[in-house]
């Protein structure tokens, strides 16, 4: 295909990298303050509630960074053959006969009402419209918002540039379709769903799970129940110097922070068939890493 057959318009992605920026950089803050204060204090309630804290700045950098990264990674590309809209894990190919119209969001009468929990960058979601019928978001800004009527629904994009985006479409038109695009639709929910389907997977992920736990358990109980504990043998086979025993904690921390990078990066493969071996080894190598760290606290008990 030719390069005048095809364009490639992105969202606008100023005010959304710096939300998401910045909130993914809070939420780390938030994951190193946390982590300071677990391993200088005694498992108890203020315990917990660091820890709860620390698991809510990592799930909410997983987040952000997820956003982010879709963010930059999102494309709306108009062919002689279709359209092909991107954002993250959501992916949709609409052959050119399947478009009904096309027109701004201001030229509506009327105000298009947005997802819920939608800001700048991260415009997503669907919503029951009246006059429309379902309508489902993939834009970043409201002010370049773009309506692609379907048989099936109304998708609202924000091209940066939504007149040049209407003018290629026109000229794709123009053109004629050759081949037309297959109909294609691809969901995150789709994507975890094929995920637990896939024993191997779904065997490694669990298994991960119940060792982390079994390692976070171990390491709260032998550090509630001891004042000092010893975190490894010298040369000549003695125990180390006895440290606070809620230094222990450091050894659940030390795997979640692995076990985590590794499902998330695992996660990433997956998304390819070529990839899922390097997915498999990841996660197989996240059970490895736990394990060894399980067997590290057990032996404390003897130390």
């Amino acid at each position: 295909m030719n390069e005048s057959d095809f364009w490639v318009f992105h969202p606008p992605r100023q005010r959304g990298t710096w939300i998401h920026g910045l909130a993914f950089v809070l939420s780390l803050v938030l994951v190193g303050l946390a982590l300071s204060q677990l391993v200088e204090q005694r498992p108890g309630p203020r315990w917990l509630v660091w820890l709860i804290l620390a698991t809510t700045g990592g799930l909410g950098s997983l987040w952000f960074g997820y956003r982010l990264g879709a963010l930059w990674r999102a494309t709306y590309h108009i062919e002689r053959d279709g359209l092909r809209l991107r954002w993250g894990l959501r992916v949709e190919h609409l052959p050119l006969e399947e478009v009904e119209w096309i027109r701004p969001g201001s030229e509506l009468g009327f105000a298009l009402p947005l997802p819920f929990f939608a800001w700048p960058g991260a415009i997503l979601g669907s919503r029951k419209v009246p006059e429309l019928g379902e309508v489902e978001f993939l834009a970043s800004e409201t002010d370049t918002l773009l309506l692609i009527a379907t048989p099936q629904r109304v998708l609202a994009i924000s091209p940066a540039d939504p007149r040049a985006f209407m003018r290629a479409f026109r000229q794709a038109l123009e053109m004629g379709s050759l081949s037309p695009l297959a109909p294609y639709s691809a969901r995150p929910a789709a994507f975890l769903g094929h995920l637990w389907q896939d024993a191997r997977a779904r065997l490694l992920i669990i298994a991960g799970l119940m060792l982390l736990v079994g390692l976070l358990t171990l390491a709260s109980l032998l550090a509630a129940s001891r004042l000092t504990i010893s975190l490894g043998y010298t040369p000549q086979g003695q125990p180390l110097p006895p440290v606070p025993a809620q230094r222990l904690m450091l050894l659940p921390i030390l795997g979640a922070l692995t076990y985590g990078s590794g499902f998330a990066l695992g996660l990433y493969f997956y998304r390819q068939e070529e990839g899922r071996a390097k997915a498999y080894l990841l996660w197989g190598g996240g059970i490895v890493t736990l394990t060894l760290l399980l067997i590290t606290c057990a032996l404390t008990i003897w130390a």
